[in-house]
């Protein structure tokens, strides 16, 4: 579904180009979710936005269901850091406002945009207001948004980073939830190595700048799952040999 062939990125700055991302090469089977896992600032986001078709190759290739990336695709959604709601909308017009902006009959969409909103526990709260939501319920209105237009991909950025821990182990239920629905193939950026395991079938490992790829860890617990698998002695030992990795790479990087 999604192919990347010695993608690499390199940014102009006074002192010089500064290289962000070196030569990954990766291949994403379609409905497999795959995370990402590196060093703060190593290029995760970065190669995000180039699968996204919202930053520029600097080298390589990128294709998706063999077609080649050459800008943003109504196929893929995206779900970032902030829920990015629009104050002034509801929480049901926020998820279909991708219809809008695509110009797409609301009418065929919003039985979808309640059912989404119900699925996340949000059936309730559909005529609330951003400002009348909690951190926890924005960023599910935000996972809402990113699949009313029924995509085939989810990019999605550390989109748990700025939730507290208990609200963020509630977010990482939603999506298993959600995935178990909808099955999309998904690319997820985070720093939680717990979070990558629990949620993924792949999990891959970045270096520090210039990143590239160098683990590709397969998950072996069956869908669905859900947070009882994080009890298992498999479970702590993926994420001790995935943690001993991303240290391994800081260091031979230094």
């Amino acid at each position: 579904m999604i192919s990347l062939r010695g993608v690499r990125k390199t940014y102009a700055s006074p002192a010089g180009p500064i290289e962000a991302v070196a030569g990954v090469s990766v291949d994403i089977a379609e409905g497999e979710f795959v995370s990402i896992l590196g060093p703060s600032g190593c290029g995760k986001s970065t190669l995000l936005m180039m699968l996204a078709g919202l930053e520029n190759i600097t080298a390589g290739s990128i294709t998706i269901a063999g077609q080649p990336m050459v800008g943003p695709r109504r196929d893929a959604g995206l779900v970032f850091q902030d829920a990015t709601l629009l104050p002034w909308l509801s929480a049901l017009d926020n998820v279909l406002f991708p219809i809008k902006m695509m110009r797409l009959p609301r009418e065929k969409y919003v039985a979808r945009a309640e059912e989404l909103l119900h699925s996340v526990g949000l059936g309730d709260f559909m005529e609330k207001r951003p400002r009348e939501l909690s951190g926890g319920m924005r960023q599910r209105v935000a996972l809402c948004r990113s699949l009313v237009h029924t995509p085939s991909i989810m990019l999605m950025d550390e989109p748990f980073s700025a939730l507290d821990a208990i609200t963020r182990d509630e977010m990482a239920l939603v999506l298993l939830d959600l995935w178990a629905r909808h099955r999309k193939t998904g690319i997820f950026i985070t720093h939680s190595i717990r979070e990558a395991v629990l949620l993924s079938d792949r999990v891959l490992v970045m270096t520090k700048r210039p990143a590239v790829v160098v683990a590709d860890v397969k998950i072996p617990f069956a869908r669905p799952r859900d947070e009882s698998v994080q009890d298992s002695p498999e479970f702590t030992a993926i994420v001790a040999r995935l943690r001993g990795m991303i240290e391994h790479s800081i260091k031979v990087a230094a």
